[in-house]
């Protein structure tokens, strides 16, 4: 009988769970998995969400976990440690997306309010942690900061509700139909997640029931990041450093 060590995950960046089948004829020196495990996290942080599975099967192949477990049909089995590191590291920075959908999933939004919740759930972050919520360049466009992957995607869409992305990783990862718990998910699965999700929740808290106006209005105070911006020039980025330095001009009073 073959002894399958697997380790799993997901990899966002191609839509799947993803796993690393160590396989043995017999018992696998525990310390051996630990250092595997060990390597995993130092490379992908030592947050990063892994589980652990062990099976015996007539054989090493992966298709023989798959047909003694219909839960791993779909998963994808990586050869190496290093592979399977870099597929989950990968996935574990967030881009303004991530977190508008989340948003979408708990508020109702125009494009306009969703740029600037957006942008209040990074500014916040970044001066409470001094680290970035996301990748994400932010501009300062007329009625204020935008962030590059949200206005992509919406930028079509007028004064009109816009509602999530129909985003197929977390529904084939999480086998999910609730729109917020994907969304979750995903910002649960990045570096300090549950850090970042508390954060994002405090600036909804903070600013939901602003009407998108009134939200721009914030953004424009004199003294606002945004007002340092030639926001005649196209694509003028607000920087992290103006943001940590004014966006307490923003405040809600």
């Amino acid at each position: 009988m073959a002894k399958h060590y697997i380790i799993m995950s997901s990899s966002y960046t191609d839509g799947t769970r993803i796993a690393l089948d160590i396989t043995e004829d017999t018992l696998l020196n525990s310390e051996r998995i630990r250092s595997i495990i060990d390597d995993i996290k130092s490379s992908c942080d030592k947050d990063v969400p892994l589980s652990t599975h062990f099976i015996e099967t007539d054989s090493t192949s992966w298709q023989s976990v798959k047909d003694y477990d219909p839960f791993f049909e779909g998963v994808e089995n990586v050869e190496t440690v290093a592979e399977f590191a870099q597929k989950v590291k990968s996935g574990r920075k967030l881009c303004g997306l991530d977190v508008a959908n989340y948003i979408l999933s708990k508020v109702k939004c125009t494009h306009l309010s969703l740029e600037k919740l957006v942008y209040f759930a990074y500014a916040d972050y970044l001066c409470s942690y001094s680290e970035k919520l996301f990748e994400d360049k932010i501009y300062a466009f007329t009625y204020g900061p935008v962030i590059g992957s949200v206005y992509s995607t919406y930028k079509k869409s007028g004064y009109d509700y816009v509602r999530p992305i129909q985003n197929n990783e977390y529904e084939q990862i999480f086998q999910r139909s609730d729109k917020e718990l994907p969304a979750r998910s995903r910002i649960l699965f990045a570096i300090n997640g549950v850090q970042k999700l508390q954060s994002i929740d405090r600036t909804l808290e903070t600013y939901k029931n602003l009407s998108a106006i009134e939200l721009v209005e914030l953004t424009h105070t004199l003294g606002a990041p945004w007002s340092y911006v030639d926001h005649s020039e196209p694509y003028a980025i607000i920087s992290d450093d103006l943001i940590r330095t004014f966006h307490y001009m923003e405040s809600v009073d």
